[in-house]
């Protein structure tokens, strides 16, 4: 790593396999791989490689831009574009590719992708309790008169559900799934039949295997993050035990100064740290540009040669201070873990997700897309 000046994600391909084959282990249907967001933050390139040797039979992706480096590297794997696709007009010979598969709310919409040569196939999306994106009530039969009106195909019909990951008692997403089967059922009733149907991510694929249908949209647990506590809890209450997912990210850098400061010294930006004992302090090149929260500003531990170290005094925009009195052999040079494991200890998403008050989801996607990935193992 000596080419690397600042910080590198290493990618586990043999955790990222496992995470795979415990949900093909439960499915009954196809898994489709979420990889928008710069794959939650682990890379969305090497993510897509990954996928594709794995065997990974359709990618998931939010935006146009994501869906063409898919493209790229595959010219024909099927993939799923979830995002709302503003001005399509405008991206006709991007978007005429009968591989892609274009989620919608808006038959104006639906209009001008169906007038493509070649056609994407489309997939509408219903409101079945979100209230975000997609159809519901009246406005669904609207939607799907004007669309068979028009003559306008449609290939799959597709929802999200709201709080299956908050919650221990899952009536909301029950209700969920009922309101989508009397939406698919509706579309029938207008001739639209034998749709691909998909409605489950990580959580609700673990725990609802009847809302498996055609295929499940697996996010944040392909990367080896429970999406919540509730989760892993609920799944257990299953009876499901064995179920086992590993994180596949680790975030490392090197300590690039070390100082000795005698007791009482003042350490960072507004002196909000002073020093009770005689502490040597190490400088890690990153910070809350980097995607490092600020809120961990004296309130978490990086690991350094198998030991924790604290971060100690205010993050800064691209460096950080750690404590490494208590560490022997801690120098220019070292590797320090941010996110991951050394030894025996280590520092999980989870773990900074719960001092920063916010969810895994975001301490990864935050991470920058600037820092290199590097698949390991």
């Amino acid at each position: 790593m000596k080419e690397i000046a600042s910080s590198w994600v290493e990618i586990s391909k043999r955790s990222f396999s496992n995470n795979l084959n415990s949900f093909r282990s439960i499915l009954r249907s196809e898994l489709t791989a979420i990889l928008k967001s710069n794959a939650y933050g682990h890379g969305i390139v090497p993510m897509i490689k990954l996928c594709i040797e794995e065997g990974v039979s359709r990618i998931g992706v939010n935006s146009i831009e994501e869906a063409q480096l898919v493209r790229k590297i595959d010219s024909n794997i099927p993939v799923l574009i979830m995002g709302e696709i503003q001005n399509p007009e405008e991206q006709k010979d991007t978007l005429s590719d009968p591989n892609f598969w274009i989620v919608f709310s808006r038959p104006q919409t639906a209009r001008i992708l169906s007038s493509f040569k070649p056609a994407p196939k489309l997939h509408l999306k219903i409101d079945t309790g979100m209230g975000r994106l997609g159809n519901r009530g009246e406005t669904l039969k609207h939607t799907l008169g004007e669309l068979k009106e028009a003559g306008i195909s449609l290939d799959g019909i597709c929802t999200h559900f709201a709080s299956t990951e908050d919650v221990l008692e899952h009536k909301y997403s029950l209700m969920q799934i009922q309101n989508f089967e009397e939406a698919v059922s509706l579309a029938e009733s207008f001739g639209y039949k034998n749709l691909i149907r998909h409605a489950c991510a990580s959580a609700s694929a673990m725990l609802f295997s009847h809302a498996h249908f055609e295929t499940v949209r697996i996010g944040i647990s392909l990367y080896g993050l429970w999406p919540s506590i509730q989760t892993r809890l609920s799944l257990n209450l299953t009876g499901n035990k064995n179920f086992r997912l590993s994180p596949i990210l680790s975030w490392k850098t090197r300590i690039v100064h070390v100082q000795n400061h005698p007791a009482n010294s003042y350490i960072g930006y507004g002196s909000t740290f002073q020093t009770s004992y005689p502490t040597k302090v190490a400088i890690v090149p990153v910070g809350y540009y980097e995607g490092l929260d600020r809120k961990l500003s004296s309130n978490g531990d990086m690991l350094v040669l198998g030991k924790r170290a604290r971060i100690i005094g205010r993050i800064c925009m691209n460096m950080t201070m750690l404590d490494v009195t208590h560490v022997p052999g801690a120098d220019v040079g070292s590797i320090v873990t941010i996110i991951g494991r050394d030894g025996e200890e280590s520092v999980t998403a989870d773990d900074i997700a719960d001092r920063t008050h916010t969810i895994n989801y975001e301490t990864i996607t935050r991470i920058s897309e600037s820092i290199p990935r590097i698949v390991v193992d």
